[in-house]
């Protein structure tokens, strides 16, 4: 009998640990009042499906919302998957150059969050990935003269971030400065003219009237170099069984919902800051891009499994694209 009544109790008490809170570092450069957050309250609230119940420490700092969590302050981490690489490659892989092209390519790969192949690489011993909060495609954003042929982009200084080979690559191979970056001083460096191009999703300046605060000269160009999303990292022994699976549930149901999100975001921008590049220059935006992203798929810094699934899902979207043509 009191085995059975010891047994009951440390059920109950497991019960009770897995009901208490568990704390996300969260980076939302709005902070509370972000997009980013109001995500979290739905994913919150799905949560407690698996009985845990989630609390958000917020950070406009993305440096120091990893730092908390390495320090071990926080037991899940929200944060972009261009740092968040290093927790997970296969999903640090959404950042590579040239690789997810648009949000309808990011809604697809959302729904394919429960499938076998792609959900085991998302847990690992340490670290487990339970969802991406698309956030869109990373542009060049220049406050320089209209530039139509990427041999203009010599000389020109562009932002790049620390710790990312690639994107170095990609700067040196176009003959521009690359100057050293992060999300907490890119927008500043970029206003005070310290840089001339800088890589950034649409909803990355949506609040600033381009114009009028980068100068006249500020455009979009419409090319995809990159995509730009939140990634969200857990410890998986903290909580219990099935949990990831859970949240990446949750985010296959509402994919359609997260991609049209980062569309609109993209449609707010005001038409007159785009700017289109020829067919004829497109070609050779992508040939270039293609050559640094399969010499870091060579390398091992992608996950070849992510590049040959993305690449799957673009031809589906975009048969003309140049790895697509028979």
């Amino acid at each position: 009998m009191k085995k059975i009544i010891c047994s009951m109790l440390l059920g109950l008490m497991t019960t009770m640990s897995w009901a208490s809170e568990k704390v996300w570092c969260v980076f939302d450069p709005l902070s509370t009042q972000g997009d980013i957050s109001r995500r979290l309250h739905d994913i919150r609230l799905h949560a407690q499906n698996s009985q845990v119940q989630l609390k958000f420490k917020t950070f406009k700092n993305e440096n120091e919302a990893i730092h908390a969590f390495d320090q071990k302050e926080c037991s899940g981490l929200v944060a972009s998957n261009f740092n968040t690489y290093r927790y997970n490659q296969f999903m640090g892989s959404t950042s590579g150059i040239g690789l997810i092209p648009n949000n309808r390519t990011a809604r697809v790969f959302l729904q394919l969050f429960t499938n076998p192949n792609v959900e085991k690489r998302m847990i690992g011993s340490e670290y487990e990935v339970v969802g991406m909060i698309p956030v869109g495609t990373v542009y060049m954003i220049m406050n320089t003269q209209k530039i139509q042929k990427v041999s203009q982009l010599k000389n020109k200084t562009i932002g790049i971030l620390v710790d990312n080979p690639p994107q170095l690559a990609l700067a040196q191979s176009v003959g521009a400065k690359p100057v050293y970056v992060d999300f907490a001083n890119a927008i500043d460096l970029f206003k005070q003219k310290k840089i001339d191009i800088l890589g950034a999703p649409a909803y990355g300046v949506l609040p600033y009237n381009l114009k009028k605060e980068f100068g006249e000269a500020t455009q979009v160009v419409n090319f995809p170099l990159a995509y730009f999303a939140v990634n969200i990292v857990i410890r998986p022994q903290g909580y219990p069984a099935g949990f990831g699976q859970n949240i990446r549930t949750w985010f296959v149901k509402n994919s359609h919902v997260l991609a049209a999100q980062a569309i609109q975001w993209e449609n707010q921008l005001p038409a007159y800051y785009w700017a289109d590049i020829s067919a004829y220059e497109k070609q050779g935006y992508d040939a270039l891009v293609m050559r640094i992203r399969n010499r870091f798929v060579a390398s091992g810094y992608y996950d070849a499994y992510f590049v040959e699934l993305i690449k799957r899902l673009r031809c589906l979207d975009e048969p003309k694209y140049i790895e697509c043509r028979r």
